[in-house]
């Protein structure tokens, strides 16, 4: 007597070969509740929003990013400087006149944070803000130091007041402005990671079915 499938593993051809299912017949499925079926094992995601998921590639671009929009301001502040003093404004003086303040900040983000994932946007636009204000404390009067040890005279207190001025407007506006874009972008991302993929579903209930159709025909 052939022993029913109910019973234990697929039934054997009198050849001594497993017997191999029809191709009419339906698979059966078993629901992921269903006690008879045991599931074990972890399955590990990467969160967009966690700082080794993210590519150095995109990390490099950030960094970039924050640094050329930064030299920019400085260049801004230069220009409009000597624009309201008369003076042309596409020359070599512009870049001459923001060199010190360019070294002074880039000096003082680096060891200050100012390229760190606070500045990325990655823990909100007031971090951000905080991080370049600090860099900006520091870098500025840096700038202002390097300016009067290669002109060989300190710069006069109305100058000193707009240069601080300025470049505060300038860094702080333009830091707050990329940390918000780097933040909505990334919220963007965390919100994919929270909601999932139809795809993804698509391939665990595909792994589920072939799971429950193995139990099935050892039982």
């Amino acid at each position: 007597m052939v022993p029913s499938p109910r019973g234990g593993c697929p039934p054997s051809s009198p050849s001594g070969s497993p017997a191999t299912t029809t191709a009419t017949e339906d698979p059966v499925l078993v629901g992921v509740t269903d006690e008879g079926v045991p599931l074990e094992g972890v399955i590990q995601f990467d969160k967009p929003g966690d700082a080794a998921a993210e590519s150095k590639l995109v990390s490099y671009a950030k960094l970039g990013l924050l640094a050329s929009g930064d030299v920019l301001c400085l260049l801004v502040f230069s220009a409009i400087g000597r624009f309201s003093h008369g003076l042309p404004v596409l020359d070599a003086e512009t870049f001459k006149t923001a060199d010190p303040f360019i070294a002074g900040w880039l000096l003082s983000a680096y060891l200050l944070g100012g390229f760190g994932d606070d500045a990325k946007g990655r823990n909100g636009v007031g971090n951000a803000v905080v991080v370049a204000a600090k860099s900006w404390a520091v870098g500025i009067p840096l700038g202002l130091a390097i300016r009067a040890l290669s002109s060989g005279h300190i710069p006069p207190t109305p100058f000193i007041l707009v240069a601080m001025g300025s470049t505060w407007v300038l860094l702080t506006g333009w830091r707050a402005l990329v940390s918000l874009l780097f933040s909505t972008g990334q919220s963007q991302q965390d919100d994919v990671y929270r909601r999932g993929s139809p795809f993804e579903l698509f391939e665990v209930k595909k792994v589920l079915q072939i799971i429950g159709i193995f139990f099935y025909t050892c039982n």
